[in-house]
């Protein structure tokens, strides 16, 4: 079973969510290029004395992972569709779960026919409002889908931001706090997931 294909946002509305983002958050951060830095995060507490980054807050790349994907919580997994190793079959979901969320798709990755199989295709770039209210009616599909008992995979192309941005908030309504939701992301995916600012900013105003 497919769900709906959806497509990117306009320039104009990514752009002025852009501006908003960046002028909420307060700390000189591009929303529209920068990629967090994997050890402080932009956090203007931590930022300046860092090291990995230099005080600038910014990453310029961010490694694969190792696991094609990786338990967050219970029953809910997180993950992609690339590994360092450059694995292609790695990554081919079989029968593993009961429902797989694809925010990228390729051919030959699965998942098995039988399995329910959302596609819904989201940009790693700003959020504007078409594209965060369909993240949170992912989020409520998959905490619905986790309590109730089935086995679920929410990935992307790296399984480090996109994906991490669907599986945190819908740890956030399965009753964990946003910053509980991207320490559990980060623990199970590595540091250098959920460094996209615009998510990090989405989630931070999701409680």
């Amino acid at each position: 079973m497919s769900g709906l294909i959806m497509g990117a946002s306009s320039g104009r509305d990514a752009a002025a969510s852009s501006r908003r983002m960046a002028e909420t958050r307060g700390i000189g951060i591009d929303y529209r290029a920068a990629v967090l830095c994997h050890a402080c995060y932009a956090d203007p507490g931590v930022m300046p004395d860092c090291a990995a980054c230099r005080g600038t807050g910014r990453a310029t790349s961010m490694p694969l992972c190792d696991d094609p994907w990786n338990e967050v919580v219970p029953r809910l997994w997180q993950g992609g569709h690339d590994v360092r190793s450059q694995s292609r079959s790695a990554c081919v979901v079989g029968a593993e779960f009961d429902l797989v969320v694809s925010l990228a798709t390729r051919e030959g990755y699965g998942p098995d026919p039988g399995v329910e199989h959302i596609v819904v295709r989201l940009a790693d770039a700003v959020l504007d409002d078409g594209a965060a209210a369909r993240v949170d009616e992912l989020a409520v599909r998959v905490a619905e889908a986790v309590e109730s008992g089935r086995r679920v995979l929410v990935r992307c192309s790296g399984g480090l931001n996109r994906s991490g941005l669907v599986v945190a908030n819908a740890l956030v309504r399965m009753g964990r706090t946003p910053e509980q939701a991207m320490a559990l992301v980060r623990a199970a995916r590595g540091p250098w997931s959920l460094t996209n600012p615009a998510f990090v900013q989405h989630l931070s105003t999701s409680a």
